[in-house]
């Protein structure tokens, strides 16, 4: 997909490539183009570009499940794949981001129930899917492209702080 650049004035940051040494406390926050938004974190599994990913309180972050999206954990979108032990930046908010999905996504979000999940029951972890579940329901993802296939792929999207379906956290 796109290639982001900060827009903000804090030095060495590069929203595009990970790394195995820290250079910012986790958690930083910087706005960058397209209008972003990108939370610096820590793997600690390995993270496949595009996928949803949970940050957890301490600033880890790995890729996310119904359990995370139930738990409250913050979202966002890896746009860039991590190895475990990297330590990079992660959408929390932008247009035209990478989302991995599966089955069906069309622009108006009108997908067979109108619900997307994150590693719904059959899906891979971090993948977002059409799959009704009552659990990993969440909000704040909207495609800018479609995608119909049961395989994966890489979907643009404007993504809004995704979160929980409710509105709140957890």
């Amino acid at each position: 997909m796109a290639t982001y650049y900060s827009t903000g004035s804090q030095i060495g940051v590069d929203l595009n490539n990970t790394g195995s040494t820290q250079l910012f406390a986790l958690g930083t926050k910087v706005m960058g183009s397209s209008n972003s938004e990108w939370v610096y974190g820590y793997t600690t599994t390995a993270v496949t570009a595009y996928k949803c990913v949970a940050i957890q309180a301490g600033g880890t972050m790995g890729m996310a499940s119904g359990a995370d999206v139930i738990a409250g954990s913050q979202l966002a979108f890896a746009q860039t794949s991590f190895a475990a032990g990297d330590y990079g930046w992660v959408a929390i908010r932008g247009e035209g981001l990478g989302v991995m999905t599966t089955g069906q996504a069309t622009v108006t979000l009108a997908i067979a129930n109108g619900q997307i999940c994150v590693a719904a029951s059959g899906v891979s972890t971090g993948m977002v899917s059409n799959v009704a579940t009552s659990s990993g329901t969440i909000n704040g993802v909207a495609f800018t492209s479609a995608a119909s296939t049961a395989g994966a792929t890489v979907t643009g999207a404007i993504i809004t702080w995704p979160r929980a379906q409710g509105g709140g956290m957890g």
